[in-house]
């Protein structure tokens, strides 16, 4: 009977030595639940900051697309202006032309023998009173003729002057149009990208500081119902219980503890990892990019009987003027060549025209092979780009209110210069 009772003492020792343990995970498990409280509380007040820095960002992006919206009209309305004014300087210089000509030819007529004779002696060597009447309306007429077409010719040679100026002024104002229009596109870009990683950082966070609440918390209530069931078993004074009861227990706390702290450790390791991911992720991203760029089609490889067919094609489709257009839905003179280069031939050759003079090696006109760029305007400040086809035809996105056709070239409208892509 002694025995029994040292046993049974002994028995109830180790009872309360696990509910002690218990007791201790118990007390373990409730610092865990305070310290994550804690790191959540932070959390949410970085996540009010962001959700601040995003309603600023939202608020720029509202006022961005404003702004963007009226330099996408005017620089369309600028587009179809230079496109227009080089019309007219071509219509111009056509007449100028031929008005030398015609003035050139009334000089000889007004011209006998040379340098001896003159209107004078033209009148005066009438057969009659009325013939030198007649003769000297004749000459008058042709004076009059030749100082209207003179004058005419000084104010039309003084307008193309000034048309060219404008010209330039619109092609500089055109590139300083599209460069405002990419970068304001760029910057919005960017401050996204940067206030959605912030948040989807935080709020990963605070799930992985959630989570291991939860599991301190089972740990928590796994130890209380140890410490119940060893009270319990010790109030019973049933030895063999309370030792099965308090061994169960101390199982589950000691898993449900081990759990809580592998979870953190993970979700600290996570967080830790997670620039070292998103510079990995960058550094491959930018490998890949490089890897493209290299790998681009040289001017060796170019299919230009592609690039052409695909340009005819292309007019039969009636595919509207659309500027900035990009598409098959629409397209500007710019967006329209890029598209042919990218489709018939993998070459990205940029998006406006002072960019894909950029790709070119110049070449005059008379030099253009099918398949080659085409390009008005000064170098450096090109307004309109086509592709030539041959035999002085060309595709182009020619103006609002027209569709993408082919064009010939004339006295009237014709490239200033053209370029080979590299």
């Amino acid at each position: 009977m002694k025995i029994n009772n040292k046993i049974a003492k002994v028995m109830m020792m180790t009872a309360t030595l696990i509910g002690m343990t218990a007791v201790a995970e118990q007390a373990n498990a409730s610092d865990s639940i305070t310290d994550l409280t804690s790191t959540i509380t932070k959390l949410n007040s970085k996540s009010t900051e962001v959700t601040a820095k995003l309603a600023t960002i939202n608020d720029e992006i509202d006022s961005t697309k404003a702004e963007v919206k009226s330099a996408k009209d005017d620089a369309a309305k600028l587009e179809s202006d230079q496109y227009k004014l080089g019309k007219k300087i071509s219509r111009l210089n056509v007449e100028i032309t031929q008005r030398d000509s015609q003035l050139s030819d009334q000089t000889r007529a007004l011209q006998v023998n040379g340098n001896t004779s003159s209107m004078v002696e033209f009148v005066s060597d009438s057969k009659s009173v009325v013939d030198a009447f007649k003769r000297v309306g004749t000459v008058t007429t042709l004076v009059g003729a030749g100082q209207k077409a003179a004058k005419q010719q000084k104010v039309d040679k003084a307008e193309v002057k000034a048309d060219k100026v404008e010209l330039d002024k619109k092609a500089i104002a055109q590139e300083k149009t599209v460069k405002e229009y990419t970068n304001k596109q760029a910057e919005l870009a960017v401050k996204q990208a940067s206030a959605n990683t912030l948040k989807a950082q935080i709020d990963t966070k605070k799930s992985d500081a959630q989570s291991s609440i939860d599991d301190a918390k089972a740990a928590e209530k796994a130890a209380e119902k140890a410490a119940a069931d060893t009270k319990a078993a010790n109030d019973k004074n049933d030895a063999a219980a309370a030792d099965a009861a308090a061994a169960k227990a101390t199982e589950a706390a000691s898993s449900s503890n081990s759990d809580t702290t592998s979870n953190k450790e993970t979700s600290d390791s996570s967080v830790a990892s997670a620039p070292s991911a998103n510079n990995s992720s960058a550094d491959t991203s930018s490998k890949k990019s490089s890897n493209t760029s290299s790998s681009s089609v040289d001017s060796s490889s170019l299919d230009t009987s592609s690039i052409t067919a695909l340009a005819r094609s292309l007019t039969t489709k009636s595919i509207p003027y659309v500027w900035g257009g990009k598409s098959l839905s629409g397209f500007d003179c710019s967006g329209f060549t890029s598209y042919v280069y990218a489709h018939a031939a993998g070459k990205s050759i940029g998006g406006y025209t002072v960019a894909q003079e950029g790709q070119v090696s110049y070449e005059s006109v008379s030099q253009a092979q099918p398949g080659d760029l085409l390009f008005w305007g000064s170098k450096g400040s090109s307004y309109h780009v086509a592709i030539y086809l041959g035999g002085s035809q060309f595709a182009e996105a020619p103006t609002e209110g027209q569709n993408v056709k082919i064009s010939t070239m004339s006295a009237y409208w014709k490239p200033d210069f053209a370029g080979r892509v590299k």
